[in-house]
């Protein structure tokens, strides 16, 4: 009876998105549609009266459900691989169901292709087995960068009393980066779905980022071995210092607070011999500093002068100031100041800048008070060249 109305139930069961296969107990295919021939590779009506062992490679698969349809693990899609006819594999998903017609018992099973899925299931893994490699080598590579600092600060006469602080800024300032970077990591490999995909790059950014703010740290620990070795060699060239200060603003202006405005006063409007790559970091290393440690709405002066002989600038900020008992270690490296110590930092940027404007032949003063405000003001000789 069934055969004779097969051709109704294949028009109902061809406008399907999935293939559909109905077996009797033997596990003889007795209906199929279109979209199963298509998986499998068959023409019309050549699956009709073949095993469902011809077409799926786990034959124990199906003969567990016949004989225990109710069992849980039924009640969703399973996984598994099929036989196509020219007896490639390829991975399929099953949905299983019983019905009963006529007194007899039929087991269904809906089945799709996940090929593709699959193909881009592994491409994901992949992706994420290399970030995770990615991210142990960029980790290595801070490992060997913190070795090197330690044997040059091995050099040091102060060994016992740097080696002290750096540790306890290293624990501070790197553990947060490291921390990040660890949970991302972790999130990235679970976010395997490709509906999570936007979430997996939202950690590969904020991976990339907390290692970038590490070589950051680490290229300004690497600086002070250069400045005390003497390896800083000034390249003089020809400076547009209002090119300077745009490119210092643009720089500066994403870590300004609500409100904080910086302030320009350039009185030299002529070309000067500088080296742009060390005035650019002094400048923008006072200006963080003064950004930092002043509240919101508050303002940032920055001023250029000269005379016959001299370049001068200096940054003037109204914040949080230094403490007057402090004033003579302000620029010792990894020393920060009491009122400072619940900010981030390090404690070597003022050490890197007076160690710069060293190189330049220049100096470098300040006048703080606390809670009022302090003015940086450095003074560099003209350079002519000949």
């Amino acid at each position: 009876m069934l055969k004779e109305k097969k051709e109704f139930y294949k028009v109902c069961f061809d406008t399907m998105q999935v293939g559909i296969l109905v077996c009797n107990e033997q596990k003889e295919i007795v209906l199929e549609n279109n979209p199963l021939n298509s998986i499998f590779g068959y023409q019309n009506n050549e699956l009709h009266g073949l095993s469902t062992t011809d077409i799926l490679k786990d034959i124990a698969l199906f003969n567990d459900f016949i004989q225990h349809p109710k069992n849980q693990k039924y009640k969703v899609p399973i996984e598994s691989i099929g036989v196509k006819k020219n007896g490639q594999e390829i991975p399929i998903e099953l949905t299983f169901g019983k019905l009963e017609y006529e007194n007899q018992f039929y087991y269904k099973a809906l089945i799709s292709d996940i090929s593709e899925r699959k193909e881009k299931e592994k491409k994901i893994t992949t992706l994420n087995y290399q970030l995770e490699e990615e991210v142990k080598n960029r980790n290595n590579e801070l490992e060997k960068v913190v070795e090197q600092l330690k044997k040059s600060l091995n050099k040091e006469i102060e060994l016992n009393h740097l080696k002290t602080k750096f540790i306890a800024l290293a624990s501070h300032e790197f553990k947060t980066p490291l921390s990040a970077i660890l949970s991302s990591t972790e999130l990235i490999v679970k976010y395997t779905e490709l509906e999570k995909y936007h979430k997996r790059d939202t950690h590969v950014a904020k991976v990339k980022s907390m290692i970038h703010h590490l070589n950051g740290m680490l290229d300004d620990f690497l600086t002070l071995e250069n400045i005390e070795s003497g390896n800083i060699k000034p390249c003089y060239t020809p400076l547009n210092l209002n090119k300077l200060i745009k490119e210092i603003t643009k720089f500066t202006k994403p870590s300004l607070k609500k409100g904080q405005v910086l302030i320009f006063e350039n009185q030299i409007d002529e070309e000067i011999y500088q080296d742009p790559k060390l005035l650019k970091i002094i400048l923008t290393n006072l200006l963080y500093n003064a950004i930092k440690y002043s509240d919101e709405e508050s303002e940032i002066h920055v001023k250029i002068s000269q005379n016959k002989n001299n370049i001068y600038f200096s940054v003037k900020d109204y914040g949080i100031g230094i403490p007057e008992a402090e004033q003579n270690l302000i620029f010792n490296r990894f020393f920060r100041a009491k009122n400072v110590l619940y900010y981030p930092g390090t404690g070597i940027g003022l050490n890197i800048v007076k160690g710069y404007v060293t190189s330049l032949k220049g100096t470098i003063s300040f006048v703080s008070k606390e809670n009022k405000g302090t003015s940086f003001k450095i003074q560099l000789p003209k350079i002519t060249i000949q």
